[in-house]
């Protein structure tokens, strides 16, 4: 699992997991789906192996499905034969997409940071080929480490975009005082031409004014 850690750019992350998981169970397919828990869904966020842009747009109500039963659930959850099992509750819309795949066993487990689910990490065949224990165990097992390496990534990403925010906060200061510094230094330029009994053409001379413009605007 180092070579997740060492990664820090989470489309990378993301990449490597569904990648690691479609070797490790040697499935035609795997994919992973992060949660939104404002809007009670969750969608497929990177996909290998899979080919329609259907697939890869759906989006599943927690409790919808394979994978929003897993998502409300927390629960590692295998099928032989997705579109006959009754377990599961078919909409038209991911039926539709997993069916544009020809996809028909499918297994998805838990991302898991403690007890919060952020995600679900799948792996699917087209033929009817049953997943085993071992299978559900080691899929379990990787998306734990997964879990660790896009909570990683997310918070990598946010604190560059904090740093990047200050920065631009701090230039922003930075131009700011220098246009204080500038104006006051300007009003005590005046101030010294005024104090010394100058009259309105050497303040204008002082500020780089010609006087004649002066006189004229004035007439």
């Amino acid at each position: 699992m180092a070579d997740l850690a060492a990664l820090k750019d989470l489309d990378d992350v993301l990449e490597a997991i569904v990648r690691r998981a479609r070797t490790l169970l040697g499935c035609d397919v795997s994919y992973l789906s992060l949660n939104d828990d404002d809007a009670g869904e969750t969608y497929i966020r990177i996909t290998q192996g899979i080919h329609s842009a259907e697939f890869r747009s759906v989006r599943l109500g927690f409790g919808e499905g394979l994978g929003g039963l897993v998502a409300q659930t927390a629960r590692p959850f295998a099928t032989a034969d997705y579109f006959n099992d009754e377990r599961f509750e078919h909409t038209r819309a991911i039926d539709s997409a997993v069916g544009t795949e020809e996809l028909t066993a499918i297994l998805g487990v838990p991302l898991l940071l403690g007890r919060t689910v952020i995600g679900v990490l799948y792996a699917a065949n087209h033929d009817p080929r049953p997943f085993s224990r071992e299978d559900v165990d080691l899929l379990t097992s990787f998306a734990g480490h997964a879990a660790v390496a896009i909570d990683n990534a997310r918070r990598t990403e946010e604190n560059a975009a904090a740093l990047e925010d200050l920065r631009r906060t701090g230039e922003l200061l930075r131009q700011a005082a220098e246009g204080s510094q500038r104006a006051a230094d300007a009003h005590d330029r005046l101030a010294g031409v005024v104090l010394q009994g100058g009259d309105l053409g050497d303040v204008a001379e002082e500020l780089g004014i010609h006087p004649q413009t002066v006189g004229y605007r004035l007439a």
